[in-house]
């Protein structure tokens, strides 16, 4: 998932369980505590932990051309509710269903709001013997630097 605001995630995360848990009879909240208490541990999982189970799991998600990060959502989701008191899953099936709408109204909350992950930004490199377009009556001091 990309880098995104935690407050846009906390938001995203909470439409995914509240319309996994309205479409699946598998995906039970006993309260609206444990309801917040997921959002906030699947926030945390989903941005601290999710990149490292990424990693971990690399050669599951190429071989299966990414829809692996489904399945590291999907244990994400299963951990998160095997630590919340309240909430519940009925099947792996369940969990799977949960994840989807978790990264889907993830996906969708990247596309609405343009927020993207500013680390990986564009990186241009000048160096004096490569330049073009450029007019030859303009002196440039010094042309080794690197646009970020």
């Amino acid at each position: 998932m990309a880098a995104i605001p935690i407050i846009l995630r906390l938001i995203a995360v909470t439409w995914g369980l509240a319309v996994a848990q309205w479409t699946a009879s598998g995906v039970v909240f006993q309260s609206g505590l444990s309801f917040v208490g997921a959002v906030a541990l699947l926030g945390i999982f989903l941005t601290l932990l999710k990149p490292v189970l990424v990693l971990l799991m690399l050669p599951l998600v190429v071989l299966t051309l990414g829809l692996g990060l489904w399945v590291v959502n999907a244990l994400i989701v299963m951990l998160a509710s095997a630590i919340i008191p309240g909430f519940d899953l009925a099947t792996w099936g369940s969990a799977f269903w949960t994840a989807l709408w978790v990264s889907l109204f993830t996906l969708g909350t990247i596309a609405v709001t343009g927020k993207n992950d500013q680390r990986f930004r564009k990186v241009v490199l000048h160096q004096s013997g490569f330049r073009r377009n450029v007019d030859p009556k303009k002196k440039v001091d010094n042309d080794d630097f690197i646009d970020i």
